[in-house]
């Protein structure tokens, strides 16, 4: 992921010790990572990533999840409550995860963003991260459409 253009991203905070109250509440796109490597299918994320997302507001959102991560059994944010229910922390304890978002203008300009960043780490490790169960298509599409206009054949 070092080839990402990361632009306009926050740096990396630490989940444990964020202050809510200094996360925008604008729509936005987010990463939730650890800091150990992850093997992956094809490859290794040296970023860690656990759970790329979207929102119509990022502080909430990224207070769902810590509270589902943090009360077993919470619901209203699945990568929070697989998190918990799977019991991630006996391998990634919470002191290791971290957190950085990019502000959007509208709901639907953050999905884009996560699907571009989805796209980016799939091309990379054939799969999703971790805690992702669902993948954004209209980024996939978008390119696709891009690559048929151009009459070039993105299959290989």
């Amino acid at each position: 992921m070092t080839d990402y253009d990361w632009a306009g991203w926050t740096d990396w905070t630490p989940l444990s010790t964020l202050d809510f109250k200094t996360v925008p509440t604008a729509p936005g796109a987010y990463v939730i990572a650890t800091d150990k490597p992850i093997c992956r299918a094809i490859g290794t994320d040296s970023f860690g990533f656990l759970d790329v997302g979207e929102t119509d507001g990022l502080r909430q959102r990224l207070k769902d999840f810590y509270r589902c991560l943090t009360k077993r059994g919470d619901e209203g944010h699945m990568a929070g409550w697989r998190f918990a229910f799977f019991r991630f922390e006996r391998h990634l304890p919470m002191s290791s995860l971290r957190v950085r978002w990019v502000t959007a203008a509208t709901k639907k300009a953050a999905y884009a963003v996560e699907g571009r960043l989805l796209l980016h780490y799939i091309k990379l490790h054939c799969e999703l991260p971790p805690l992702n169960y669902k993948f954004n298509w209209n980024e996939f599409e978008a390119m696709k459409l891009f690559f048929e206009a151009l009459g070039v054949d993105h299959t290989t």
